[in-house]
């Protein structure tokens, strides 16, 4: 069945099963004039009351964000002078003790236990440093902290940060850094570090090392937090090493902001609140950690709230009045609309002489004249219709077995793919239009056709070339070539077009589609001298890869689809310089092909219209194929069955030549003994 009697039939149908519905045309509630104003009215104002809304909050949103970016930069701001102010201290501090007298006694009469005696309460006091004292030679005289702190977790000796720090320090220089302390287990540890020489008549005597470690002074920045009245956290690798609440970073993020020096802010007015990173690096531009501070969005997601509830009031209040508006306005229009629709359901019962008569004079009243007047009318049109009808279906009928026949017809000049291309409609219908695209063309001929035919009678070898051909067709169906054309004897394949799917595929589709070719080729031979054929057929095949235009070549009357251009004609030198029963391929076809195919060196040729030797290559055989070389099969050790199989010699693998040897010496031994 065609698809346009689906059509009909789903017409005639629907047509049937509405006569058989409810005589009466009936309005449901849902349907009726008021119910859509009273819908469209509310969508309207509900529409306007949103848009007023939307633009208002986001006017809203979009100031009160500029004013948290404005507040979280300020916050951020704040907690720079705060943290700076904290490293300025250690240095006061670390000035203050290299500048007393008792330390630099203590470093002259080198006292350890003096020096760490003197030193416990100040220390103890601050509760928030780390000294170190050294001598002039700097070894450690003196090292006082927060002994249960994990910064002296295995820590025996300085960092090399601190070293480095200590070392310019010996050279008479005040040194005030942030740098990453490390203990015994390779943690790292952020920190103030402060190192003043200790002189004696301008000489150095030693140095006074003071650390503020960031990770042992939580009520620092837990006073830093509350004056800021947002959260902190800091950073090392990602990881907190202090914070004020459960804040986390992402390590790209981490890495953008230390490594690559990217100071952000991200601003959200809802769950996720507002966040400003800042990196803290050392004097020379070395990453430390990340400062981030935290703010949340309570407060603006509570006014966005209070906002919404009163945008939501009002827009109830609208709709309330709307609603009685338009229940007011649509009982003036329902009035005739009913009478209309009460003569309607009288003239569909098929009283065509009852006449509609509105009193209105506005559209209604134009309607209710108008379909008086299609009333009149329709009763002569109804018959004509008819009529026309059966005219219709039965051009319809004969235009689509034409059309059907056609197809058919069309079927057998065209590749199955052309053919899928040109009735899907992806293909259009035009000389002007070509692409490139990069192709694998095969070519192949008939050996000496010509003194073949002259040695033959016309109808046998219409019938052999044909067979041929169908055998040749065949195969290139299956590996899904698109057959070009029939050149007499020869035969042009492509693959890559109208459908691709990699050079590597259409390359190797095109080397096995050949060799089975051959293949099949060698068993009609068998079959053709089996019939009495005295010269069947050789062939000789060429195939290349490379680009080709494509498309649609000839006039508007009559047209090929097809491929031209240099690639083309080099697979076809590439064919015609082959030797019988063999297939040339050129070098891009081998690159494509040679993981799976194995491939022999033919050298290298001279073509005809080529300006250089190009090299060919010879398929043997596919990889890893499991190929049989037996001739001859043995049943119960008395009957010899030969195949009906040819094998290639020059092709077989030494484990196929000692399988086909020992077939042999089997054959011979049966016929032998008996």
């Amino acid at each position: 069945m065609s698809d346009i009697e689906v059509v009909q039939d789903a017409v005639e149908g629907a047509i049937e099963k509405k006569l058989l519905e409810e005589y009466e045309f009936s309005v449901n509630k849902q349907d009726s004039i008021k119910s859509r104003l009273q819908r469209n009215f509310l969508v309207i104002s509900v529409a306007i009351v949103l848009l007023m809304s939307i633009f208002s909050l986001t006017y809203f949103y979009f100031f009160t964000k500029r004013e948290a970016v404005s507040l979280i930069r300020n916050k951020i701001q704040l907690a720079d002078v705060f943290m700076e102010a904290k490293k300025n201290e250690t240095l006061a501090f670390a000035e203050s003790i290299a500048a007393d007298r008792s330390i630099q006694i203590g470093i002259d009469l080198a006292s350890r236990e003096k020096l760490t005696e003197y030193l416990m309460p100040q220390v103890a006091k601050e509760k928030m440093y780390y000294v170190t004292v050294f001598d002039s030679g700097g070894s450690i005289m003196a090292d006082i902290g927060k002994t249960d702190s994990e910064l002296f977790t295995g820590r025996k000796q300085i960092s090399p940060s601190e070293q480095v720090v200590l070392q310019e320090a010996l050279k008479d220089r005040k040194i005030i850094d942030t740098i990453n302390l490390v203990n015994g287990l390779q943690e790292l540890f952020p920190a103030y570090i402060a190192a003043v020489p200790v002189k004696r008549n301008n000489e150095v005597t030693g140095i006074v090392m003071v650390r503020f470690v960031f990770s042992d002074n939580f009520e620092f920045f837990s006073q830093l937090s509350r004056n800021l009245q947002s959260d902190l956290a800091i950073y090392v690798n990602a990881e907190p090493v202090i914070a004020t609440d459960d804040l986390a970073i992402t390590l790209e993020h981490y890495n953008d902001i230390a490594l690559l020096k990217k100071n952000t802010e991200r601003i959200s007015l809802t769950g996720a609140g507002l966040n400003e990173y800042r990196g803290i690096f050392s004097t020379n531009g070395d990453p430390v950690a990340v400062l981030h501070v935290y703010l949340s969005s309570l407060p603006y997601i509570t006014t966005f709230g209070a906002a919404a509830l009163i945008y939501a009031i009002l827009a109830v209040c609208i709709i309330i009045i709307v609603s009685f508006m338009v229940i007011r306005i649509s009982a003036t229009i329902l009035n005739p609309i009913g009478q209309l629709l009460d003569g309607v359901n009288v003239v569909r019962s098929g009283n065509l002489a009852h006449e509609i008569v509105l009193t209105v004079k506005d559209e209604i009243g134009r309607l209710g004249t108008a379909f008086n007047e299609m009333r009149a009318q329709l009763n002569e049109k109804i018959f004509t219709i008819q009529e026309m009808n059966r005219g219709l279906e039965k051009t319809v009928e004969d235009r689509t077995r034409t059309i059907e026949t056609l197809n058919n017809k069309m079927k057998h000049y065209l590749s199955p793919q052309l053919y899928a291309s040109i009735a899907g409609g992806d293909r259009e219908v035009s000389t002007e239009k070509h692409y490139r695209k990069k192709l694998t063309i095969f070519f192949s001929d008939i050996v000496d056709f010509t003194k073949t035919t002259e040695s033959m009678e016309p109808e046998d070898l219409s019938a052999l070339l044909n067979s041929y051909l169908d055998n040749m067709a065949r195969i290139a169906e299956k590996y899904g070539g698109t057959i070009d054309k029939y050149v007499g004897d020869a035969v042009m394949v492509f693959f890559g077009d109208p459908e691709f799917t990699s050079d590597q595929d259409h390359a190797l589709r095109a080397v096995k589609m050949g060799m089975e070719m051959l293949e099949r080729l060698a068993e009609l031979r068998i079959e053709w001298e089996s019939a009495g054929i005295e010269r069947p057929f050789h062939a000789r095949m060429g195939i290349n890869t490379g680009y080709c235009t494509i498309g649609n070549f000839g006039s508007e009357t009559k047209m090929d689809y097809t491929i031209i251009g240099g690639n083309v004609n080099l697979a076809a030198r590439y064919e015609s310089a082959a030797k019988p029963d063999t297939i040339l391929i050129s070098y891009e076809t081998y690159m494509l092909v040679r993981d799976e195919i194995e491939c022999a060196e033919a050298g290298e040729y001279s073509l005809k219209g080529i300006s250089s030797p190009v090299k060919a290559y010879n398929p043997v055989r596919v990889k890893n194929s499991k190929k049989s070389a037996s001739l001859i099969k043995i049943v119960d050790g008395r009957e010899i069955v030969f195949q009906n199989k040819v094998v290639d010699i020059d092709t077989l693998s030494i484990e196929e030549k000692r399988e086909l040897l020992l077939n042999i010496r089997d054959v011979f031994d049966i016929i032998k003994g008996k």
